[in-house]
């Protein structure tokens, strides 16, 4: 427990500073281990801005890496039919989005694995018919909910996750909206 309010504390020290635009990472990543976009990110580098994905298949490979969104909307990913979309993330820290952390809608579908989610409005949304695994992750002081599922359609299969401090509830089904 004492690493993680160690990490915790550079986060809100750090993230002041301010940093390198998501977005041009994202512009400037080419393919890799099977994915259309692998975004590698450096844990020295602070990330700033949302981002939004409507086609592909796409690999946020965080490695630490914290990623303040800055009140902004924060990361999502939306798919149809014409255009499937996926987004793994893993080993990232997402901070300070106004609306959520990561969100999920249409029928895109995605696993977040070894993640922080801290101080957002919702961890993180799912809508639709999105079809998403979260494994490992914190749901930390977000503002509503860890976890929101509007509707009953999404899928959403919560492992090994810890939420805490959230503030209405870690997480809900069928959310008001």
């Amino acid at each position: 427990m004492k690493p993680f309010i160690l990490t915790f504390i550079s986060v809100v020290y750090i993230s002041v500073a301010g940093g390198t635009s998501l977005q041009s990472i994202f512009d400037s990543s080419g393919p890799g281990n099977g994915y259309d976009k692998l975004v590698t990110l450096s844990p020295d580098v602070i990330y700033t801005g949302g981002l939004g994905i409507f086609e592909g298949n796409v690999l946020i490979d965080g490695h630490g890496a914290i990623i303040d969104l800055q009140d902004g909307s924060g990361i999502w990913v939306y798919a149809d039919e014409n255009y499937p979309a996926n987004l793994d993330i893993q080993y990232c820290t997402i901070i300070n989005g106004a609306y959520y952390g990561v969100s999920y809608g249409g029928t895109s579908t995605g696993y977040l694995t070894n993640c922080n989610f801290v101080r957002n409005d919702f961890g993180i949304k799912l809508y639709d018919f999105s079809d998403v695994e979260i494994k490992n992750c914190n749901l930390i002081e977000n503002t509503v909910y860890g976890v929101g599922i509007y509707s009953e359609l999404p899928v959403c299969e919560i492992n090994y996750t810890n939420a805490w401090g959230n503030g209405e509830a870690a997480w809900m089904e069928n959310c008001p909206g």
